[in-house]
């Protein structure tokens, strides 16, 4: 039986948390086309946001932007099928995967960076807020990559599928109902000047509400999924 099922009316733009946004926007960090493109009332804010971050305080001279990539999926393109979640649990969902988190490198560090804090949520889902696959804080301000692929560093925080009864701490991977119907994850990476956040396995909540004062930059990539249409689904 699935956990959920989309109905077909369901806009994701209804969804989208305040808290998220005022962060993501406030930050003086650009998020990716494709956010802002992924939520249509954002865009004139995202492009004002990158006019002032890429241009010099004379305005003359394009600075690099803090940019998140990863060598496992492009941004917007699909993401990699063992990403899938997977699992003593998985088959409950009406998934098979591998639950593997693909890789993730930023560059071009904002100044006064001592940690990061990424979070993965997935606002295609029927839940006030999205559904919340990967948190993960306390990654040091030196660093330049998480591997994934089944490597645990750093705090990882609680998913959806953990407040939801299924124990995941760490990647819980993309489930969607199996019709068809295209998912986004957005991968946001916030640069932050506080070295650590308090606190052990974290939720989404409680990572968000904790970064705020906190927040130097971001950025976003976004990975989409999808299961085939199956009978009866």
């Amino acid at each position: 039986m699935r956990i959920f099922t989309a109905p077909r009316h369901w806009s994701r733009r209804t969804l989208v948390s305040a808290t998220a946004l005022t962060v993501l926007l406030g930050a003086g960090g650009v998020g990716s086309a494709t956010a802002a493109a992924a939520h249509p009332g954002l865009a004139e804010s995202a492009h004002q946001a990158a006019a002032s971050s890429n241009t010099d305080s004379v305005g003359s001279a394009t600075l690099t932007p803090f940019t998140v990539l990863s060598p496992d999926f492009r941004d917007g393109g699909p993401l990699p099928v063992w990403t899938e979640f997977g699992g003593t649990y998985a088959a409950e969902a009406g998934c098979f995967g591998k639950n593997l988190a693909p890789e993730l490198d930023w560059r071009n560090v904002p100044s006064g960076t001592q940690s990061f804090a990424l979070l993965v949520n997935d606002m295609d889902a029927p839940l006030s807020g999205g559904w919340h696959h990967w948190v993960v804080y306390n990654i040091p301000g030196t660093a330049h990559e998480l591997e994934g692929h089944g490597v645990l560093q750093y705090t990882q925080g609680s998913t959806s599928w953990d407040v939801n009864g299924i124990p995941v701490v760490g990647w819980g991977g993309p489930c969607p109902p199996a019709d068809g119907q295209t998912h986004h994850y957005i991968f946001t990476l916030y640069a932050l000047s506080t070295a650590t956040l308090s606190g052990d396995s974290l939720t989404y909540e409680q990572v968000l509400s904790a970064i705020t004062p906190y927040v130097v930059g971001s950025t976003v990539i976004i990975g989409t999924f999808r299961l085939p249409l199956r009978s009866g689904s």
